[in-house]
């Protein structure tokens, strides 16, 4: 992950919008981004699964890991790690601030 002085944050969702493991798809500037909540964090990931590019913002928590929709890959919901062939998904940094949740992209 890596910001630079010109870094945008963007406003995302409310600061409780997502229950604990909960999923969404956000557009950022014309990126859609999967905004998860795991463990009472915000983790922030492109979209995209590296599999198969089936959209993650439609998948699910279960069992801790975020499950992509269309084939099962499993991922961190935070930190995009995959588990076994997976993958790694790319995460964009979360700030969660009184007025809400932004991503930096």
């Amino acid at each position: 992950m890596f910001m630079s002085d010109s870094t945008t944050w963007h406003r995302v969702a409310d600061a409780d919008e997502l229950p604990d493991d909960g999923v969404k798809m956000v557009n950022v500037n014309g990126k859609l981004i999967a905004l998860t909540r795991f463990e009472g964090r915000y983790g922030a990931l492109d979209n995209t699964c590296p599999h198969a590019g089936g959209p993650l913002g439609q998948g699910c928590i279960e069992f801790g890991v975020l499950v992509c929709p269309w084939h099962g890959r499993e991922f961190h919901p935070l930190t995009g790690v995959g588990r076994g062939h997976a993958g790694r998904v790319p995460t964009y940094p979360v700030e969660e601030r009184d007025d809400g949740v932004y991503v930096a992209a």
